[in-house]
């Protein structure tokens, strides 16, 4: 059975419908057949935001805008968005509305604070006011204009500081004294090479003579030399003691003579003549000697 040209024309054109429709499904954003849950936002302006426009949540792409009515009793605007099923918005969420600096407005997730009780589908979601960074950076225009002269007063004041003679002479002071530090750390580094070493090492010879010097008077019998000295000291003391005694007694010779002073007088008067027949020896030999080469007595004078 042949077809005719009229169900061939109409069957093209229902084809291009749906070619059309399904185009315009996806350049608008959105999915033909979703299982995707509805929320709606109310908010007082929308800031231009197209429809297709993202849903984000912490920065994460969660849906997207599926219409946007406006609402003539309370003059405000009501958005139906479209959520991931597997993603649950937590009771207490707002949106608020975020500009890019080039590019368009979208609508952004501020989660509430408790994950375990969670809105249902078609719930109602409050809006929050624009977040302009554009209008942000104009309110903040006065503010840098504003700091401007305070600014370019303080760097005035840091160019009178760096043009200050005192400044450089400070600068120059510094490099000497850096200069100065260089020369004594290479100075201690030579005396740590060398000077600290030797003097460990003389200082280990002294510990080692001490060492060994304790050693070798631990070594002596130091209460045996106690006990001979007391010894000794007990005979010096005895003999002193018979010294004295001695002395002072009459029945010996010694002590007689320490205590008669006749026998002292008798014996000064001996060393006297004893002294002058010396005397007169010396003076006049020969009364007492007689030597002659021929044998010849010389006659006394």
């Amino acid at each position: 059975m042949k077809i005719s040209k009229e169900i061939k024309i109409a069957g093209v054109a229902i084809l291009s419908a749906i070619i059309v429709y399904v185009g315009i499904i996806f350049l608008k954003g959105l999915k033909l057949f979703n299982d995707e849950i509805s929320y709606f936002v109310e908010i007082a302006d929308v800031q231009g935001m197209p429809t297709a426009s993202d849903v984000r949540a912490n920065g994460l792409k969660v849906g997207t805008v599926k219409a946007i009515t406006f609402n003539p009793e309370r003059q405000n605007l009501t958005v139906e968005i479209t959520i991931n099923p597997n993603f649950k918005i937590p009771q207490g969420t707002t949106v608020y509305m975020t500009k890019e600096m080039l590019g368009s407005a979208m609508m952004n997730l501020k989660l509430g604070p408790d994950p375990n009780a969670n809105l249902q589908p078609g719930d109602t979601i409050k809006g929050a006011p624009l977040v302009d960074l554009m209008s942000a950076a104009g309110n903040m225009v006065p503010k840098v204009e504003a700091l401007l002269p305070k600014v370019d007063s303080i760097l005035t004041a840091l160019n009178n500081r760096a043009n200050d003679p005192a400044i450089t002479q400070s600068m120059h002071n510094m490099a000497l004294i850096s200069e100065d530090l260089k020369v004594t750390t290479r100075q201690i580094n030579g005396l740590l090479g060398k000077d600290v070493p030797q003097l460990m090492a003389k200082t280990n010879s002294i510990c080692d003579n001490l060492e060994t010097t304790t050693n070798n008077l631990n070594q002596i019998d130091m209460l045996g030399m106690a006990q001979k000295a007391d010894a000794t000291l007990s005979n010096v003391q005895d003999m002193t003691f018979r010294i004295n005694t001695a002395m002072t007694s009459k029945d010996n010779t010694l002590g007689m003579l320490m205590s008669d002073n006749s026998i002292a007088l008798h014996v000064d008067s001996t060393m006297m003549n004893s002294s002058r027949l010396l005397e007169d020896l010396r003076m006049h030999p020969k009364r007492y000697v007689h030597f002659s080469l021929f044998g010849k007595k010389d006659k006394t004078k």
